[in-house]
């Protein structure tokens, strides 16, 4: 509650860390209220929702994260999202919420099987511009939606899927999208399981005139 009133008081506040802590559904009910309109950025880290409560506590933060439009920047990072549902309904308040451009979120969906793949293909379908998207550490399996939807030539200017497990069939994809998109200006593919094979697909697919 004090820290909610001081966001609210204080005109220069404009980021804030949320780190590595346990957070139940009348806690964050006050935090996000108060941060709605002041804040251009909020990093979450390692944070805990109890497992009774952690469906109301998405439902809050995603209804705060929809309206709150002062809103530029999300890290989500390494909070581990319990299921599809969940992620949808956090991913819909991103789309939203139409000052959003920068999104991170690392190592949060590849635990218990929840979709990271469908929901980076739900950002870059949905018509929004976004400036980055940073979807590394999800154990991004099959990329062919994803990789489908880059094709598509989506308002996205970087686009970082590192350690994803990502294979040389993962790569061509890829590169195939790449031949059709002319707004991506990086991409970021460390430490995954690409051989030279794939990197030689991608490479012909940057350095080809009619592609990017």
């Amino acid at each position: 509650k004090e820290l909610a009133d001081a966001i609210q008081l204080s005109d220069g506040i404009r980021r804030i860390d949320i780190d590595s802590i346990e957070l139940h559904p009348s806690v964050l009910g006050i935090l996000f209220q108060a941060m709605e309109g002041r804040l251009k950025s909020i990093d979450m880290c390692r944070v805990r929702f109890p497992g009774p409560d952690v469906v109301e506590c998405y439902e809050i933060i995603a209804a705060s994260i929809g309206r709150n439009h002062g809103l530029e920047r999300l890290l989500w990072i390494s909070n581990q999202i319990p299921s599809d549902d969940q992620a949808d309904l956090l991913i819909e308040s991103l789309i939203v919420n139409r000052a959003i451009k920068d999104i991170r979120m690392e190592n949060c969906f590849n635990q218990d099987g929840v979709n990271g793949c469908r929901a980076l293909t739900s950002l870059m379908t949905s018509g929004r511009p976004f400036q980055e998207l940073d979807f590394s550490d999800n154990g991004l399996l099959g990329v062919d939606d994803a990789a489908a939807a880059l094709a598509t030539n989506p308002q996205l200017e970087k686009l970082f899927m590192n350690e994803n497990q990502l294979n040389d069939r993962d790569a061509e994809l890829i590169a195939e999208a790449l031949k059709r998109n002319t707004i991506l200006q990086e991409l970021t593919l460390d430490d995954n399981s690409i051989t030279s094979t794939g990197f030689q697909k991608l490479r012909t697919a940057i350095y080809d005139p009619s592609s990017l």
